[in-house]
């Protein structure tokens, strides 16, 4: 089958369950270019779950032509190989989505709204980074961590304490988290574990460790921190973390 005929196969099994809801929110090539970590734009294929409504509905994912989204949900196989696809199934003994290469992830079509999304997000290319957060008490530490994200990042946020980043930060959701293993009257991987607990949307981290201690490097590992570094900080070697993230160019 030739392309052009599969992308006629493809758009001709977009049935949305609200039409005006659907039609009012396709992007055009550059909202897509410009979009930003906060909206999640997606195309389905096929009969979505009512739960895609709902987040379309709340300007938390936006349907857009497929050539440009950044994560496709589809119900039925798609050819598409430069987006990631997250299939929901209806029939989670059904095997045969996971022999599919483009296939990211196979999830339930009944998943709560909230959790879908957490889901979808995993994938989604970042195309401007927009936000990252410092969490330290450290004079020193903070000054040289401000000079460095501040190439990198359009918003750049300070807090001394874990309990105000918490109260005040955690809920929008930063692109990048980087933090100290000691904070006053607060663990750094409990802010970590706290933080992953109270967004749905996963975001990265690095921790700067107090001390060059194995047992905090496992724990920290296994809480999901993408990279972490011991004090004194090699500014280099900070740079090159920062270059691995998705998006992120010094």
């Amino acid at each position: 089958m030739r392309r052009e005929e599969m992308w006629k196969l493809i758009n001709a099994t977009i049935e949305p369950i609200d039409t005006e809801t659907s039609s009012s929110h396709i992007l055009s090539e550059q909202d897509v270019n410009e979009s930003t970590s906060g909206v999640i734009f997606i195309h389905t294929v096929g009969v979505m779950p009512v739960t895609v409504n709902d987040l379309i509905e709340e300007g938390r994912c936006a349907r857009t032509d497929l050539s440009y989204a950044d994560v496709i949900l589809a119900s039925r196989p798609v050819e598409e190989e430069r987006t990631p696809v997250v299939y929901l199934n209806p029939d989670m003994n059904d095997a045969s989505f996971y022999l599919l290469e483009n296939a990211r992830e196979i999830v339930p079509a009944d998943l709560a709204k909230d959790v879908l999304l957490d889901r979808i997000v995993r994938y989604k290319r970042v195309q401007r980074v927009v936000d990252a957060v410092i969490v330290t008490d450290d004079p020193h530490l903070r000054r040289l961590l401000e000079r460095e994200l501040t190439k990198n990042f359009e918003t750049l946020s300070l807090y001394e304490r874990a309990e105000v980043f918490l109260e005040q930060h955690v809920a929008t959701r930063p692109y990048l988290l980087v933090f100290s293993s000691a904070l006053p009257r607060a663990d750094g991987l409990e802010l970590l574990l706290r933080a992953k607990q109270e967004t749905i949307v996963p975001f990265h981290a690095i921790m700067i460790s107090m001390y060059n201690r194995e047992r905090d490097h496992v724990l920290a590992i296994e809480r999901g921190v993408d990279g972490i570094m011991t004090l004194p900080l090699k500014v280099e070697e900070f740079r090159a973390w920062v270059s691995r993230l998705e998006g992120v160019h010094g």
